[in-house]
C-alpha cells in the first residue's frame, strides 16, 4: 500500500507539474498575433500571396506590391487595380477576401521603361488584330446595366469638356458593343447608363510613385488624376461572391500625353477615346493580353499617335463574346 500511495503521489505532482506548464504556456502563444493583424501597416502582397486565414479582419487595411495597391474589401467581395501604359510597366494586383481567407495576386511583369523600341519593332511581328485571338478574362461580369458618372475637375486644360465626354462614351460603346476592325457582330452586353457630370471622385488615389484603389463601394466613376510613372490609364473594380461586378472606377492621366484627336507630325502622343476603351475593357472583366499581342486593345501598352485601339482585334471581341454573347 505504501508503495501504492507514493506512486499514486508521484503521477499526481507530476500531472499538476505539466498542468501548470500548459497554463503558463497556452495563454502566451494565444496571445502571439499574426504580424499581418498587428496595426495598420501596409502589408506586402507576398505576405497573402498564399492566402491566409489569419483569425483577424484585414478589412480596410492597404496591400501593396511595387507602386499599385488596393484596399482589402469586405468579406465576400474582391478587388483588382490594372491599367494600360506608354510602355507598359503596370503590374496589376487583385485581392480577395472570402471572410475566412485574403489571398493577394499580382499580375506578370511588364517591359521596363527602355523598352519602348523593342514594342514598335514587335508590334510588326505580333499577329495582326483580326488573326490573334487572344484574350484573358478575369472572371466577372456584369448581370445588369454598368451605371456611370464622369468627373472633369482634374481634366486637362487644353481637352474640352464636351469631347472629353462624348469620347468617354464612346468608348464604353467601343467595348460594350464589341466594335471591332474584324466584321464581327455587335455584342449583346448590357445597356451601360451614363448619369452625366458629378463631384464625386473616382475611388483612385494616384501618388508620385504610387496608385491605390480605394475602399469598396458601389459608385463608377470615370475621372481624371496625375498617374505616376508611364501610366496614362487606370481602373479598379470590385465583384462580389463567385464573379458578379460590384463596381468600377476609372482615372485617366491629366497630364499633356492623350489627345482627343492625333496631331500632325505627332510624336508622344496617346488617344484619349482609345485608353478609355482599354480601360473599359478592364471594367467589364477583360484582363490584359500579356506579351505578344501587342496589336489588340487590351494590350497593356498602347501604339502613340493611333487610333488603332479605338475598335476591339479578334481577341479582345472574342473575349467580350465569351461573357456576353452576342446581339
Amino acid at each position: 500500500m505504501t508503495i501504492l500511495r507514493r506512486t499514486l503521489a508521484l503521477v499526481a505532482c507530476l500531472t499538476s507539474g505539466l498542468l501548470l506548464v500548459a497554463s503558463v504556456q497556452s495563454p502566451t502563444s494565444a496571445r502571439t498575433p499574426d504580424e499581418r493583424c498587428a496595426g495598420h501597416a501596409r502589408i506586402p502582397a507576398s505576405a497573402l500571396r498564399h492566402g491566409v486565414a489569419l483569425g483577424c479582419s484585414l478589412v480596410g487595411r492597404t496591400v501593396y506590391d511595387g507602386r499599385v495597391a488596393v484596399v482589402v474589401p469586405p468579406a465576400g467581395v474582391s478587388v483588382a487595380g490594372d491599367g494600360i501604359g506608354t510602355h507598359g510597366e503596370v503590374v496589376g494586383l487583385r485581392v480577395s477576401n472570402t471572410g475566412s481567407v485574403v489571398r493577394a495576386t499580382t499580375g506578370a511583369a511588364a517591359l521596363p521603361t527602355g523598352a519602348a523600341a523593342a514594342r514598335g519593332s514587335a508590334r510588326a511581328t505580333d499577329p495582326a488584330e483580326c488573326k490573334d485571338r487572344t484574350f484573358h478574362l478575369e472572371g466577372h461580369r456584369w448581370r445588369s446595366s454598368l451605371h456611370y458618372g464622369v468627373n472633369l475637375a482634374k481634366k486637362p486644360t487644353g481637352l474640352a469638356a464636351a469631347t472629353v465626354i462624348h469620347q468617354i462614351k464612346v468608348g464604353n460603346a467601343n467595348m460594350r458593343k464589341g466594335r471591332n476592325s474584324c466584321g464581327r457582330a455587335l455584342l449583346a452586353t448590357p445597356v451601360a447608363t451614363f448619369e452625366g457630370r458629378t463631384k464625386t471622385a473616382p475611388n483612385i488615389k494616384p501618388h508620385a510613385g504610387s496608385i491605390t484603389c480605394g475602399a469598396f463601394n458601389t459608385t463608377n466613376v470615370v475621372g481624371f488624376g496625375n498617374l505616376p510613372g508611364d501610366l496614362l490609364g487606370w481602373t479598379c473594380y470590385w465583384w462580389v461572391g463567385s464573379g458578379k461586378m460590384g463596381a468600377a472606377d476609372i482615372m485617366l492621366d491629366n497630364g499633356n500625353r492623350l489627345v482627343t484627336s492625333i496631331p500632325a507630325g505627332c510624336t508622344n502622343k496617346w488617344d484619349f477615346e482609345g485608353t478609355v476603351t482599354h480601360e473599359f475593357g478592364h471594367a467589364y472583366g477583360i484582363g490584359h493580353t500579356g506579351s505578344g499581342h501587342s496589336n489588340l486593345t487590351m494590350d497593356h501598352t498602347e501604339r502613340p499617335c493611333s487610333t488603332y485601339a479605338r475598335t476591339l482585334g479578334l481577341g479582345d471581341w472574342l473575349g467580350m463574346k465569351k461573357m456576353y454573347g452576342v446581339s
